[in-house]
């Protein structure tokens, strides 16, 4: 297949990572994948297998399959010929949602449960293309690769914008203040929360009485090595597509307390992760307490867990895709 996607920019982000990581994927399994942008450069900070062009050129051939996942470049989209038309969700709410479902698409979602609400609220059709995650980066390390830590700490990882009030990352902080007054070896560690758009230290807005940790925009060869220093993972997202921080810490053999948004296709309450019905500081304490008081649920969880996201991998989404974009 000959497949175009246009992105607004080629810097590091969530959908530009996406469309990168779905793009290599299918290069290897031997389809040709071209990225539009308004400039036409290659990506900086990460290999991509595939072709990039300016906007300019975008009328210049006609492709198999054309997919947009940024309502923000709808319009250069449309210019871009292409037997089917798709746009692949990866959130919900936007104030452009209701005009993309009337147009003349077809609908991928980056999750069960968002396709779900999206077919409950419109009469369309959304394909499951979950995830995904890269394993040469989330994995497992060895005991002995991990590191050393002080006796009777106690680390829980979060992650997301701190001042995004859809992230939860307010509720987990006052989840585990709840729990630091009895438990003073607790440590709260953040990885990747920018604050805003000029990119604030995080340090700066929270203000808590728990020690704390930041990791802002860590190499990608060092994400596991410090997701695997946690002893769980805590998210409470009340909206998301697919909950990426989750699922890379599951990779990485973490136990994961969490919310259904973004998680109901990998986590599964009491078998993979601690699923708390909404993000409310007392539910997630009690989870987080359960796990503090049990070894051996917190490894019951990091195994199940780890084995289950194994399903979820760039190349079983872009295996995933080639049987969607066949059937139809």
């Amino acid at each position: 297949m000959n497949i175009a996607v246009p992105l607004p920019h080629i810097e590091a982000s969530d959908g530009v990572l996406r469309a990168i990581e779905i793009g290599n994927a299918l290069v290897r399994r031997g389809h040709r994948f071209t990225l539009f942008t308004p400039e036409g450069l290659p990506p900086s900070w990460i290999e991509f297998a595939g072709e990039v062009r300016p906007f300019r050129a975008r009328g210049d051939e006609t492709f198999d399959v054309g997919v947009c996942g940024d309502y923000s470049v709808a319009e250069d989209f449309d210019a871009i010929p292409a037997e089917t038309r798709w746009f692949y969700f990866s959130s919900e709410g936007d104030a452009k949602e209701k005009l993309i479902v009337r147009r003349s698409y077809r609908f991928l979602g980056n999750s069960e449960g968002l396709c779900r609400k999206l077919e409950l609220r419109y009469p369309i059709t959304c394909h499951r293309a979950p995830g995904g995650i890269d394993p040469k980066v989330f994995h497992r390390l060895e005991s002995g690769e991990r590191e050393s830590r002080p006796e009777g700490e106690f680390r829980i990882l979060t992650s997301g914008q701190i001042d995004r009030r859809n992230s939860g990352v307010d509720r987990v902080i006052r989840a585990v203040e709840g729990i630091h007054r009895r438990n003073p070896g607790i440590r709260l560690v953040f990885i990747d929360a920018p604050a805003g758009r000029d990119r604030a230290e995080p340090a700066s807005i929270v203000r808590t009485r728990v020690p704390c940790e930041f990791h802002l925009d860590p190499p990608r060869d060092r994400l596991a090595r410090l997701i695997s220093r946690a002893d769980v993972f805590v998210g409470a997202e009340r909206r998301a597509g697919w909950f990426d921080s989750a699922a890379e810490a599951m990779a990485c053999g973490i136990p994961v307390v969490c919310t259904p948004a973004g998680t109901t296709d990998f986590a599964v309450d009491g078998v993979t992760a601690l699923v708390a019905p909404l993000g409310l500081p007392f539910l997630l304490r009690r989870r987080i307490l359960r796990l503090m008081a049990d070894p051996s649920l917190r490894n019951r969880l990091s195994r199940a867990g780890s084995a289950k996201i194994r399903d979820f991998t760039w190349d079983f989404l872009a295996s995933r895709l080639e049987g969607i974009f066949g059937r139809t």
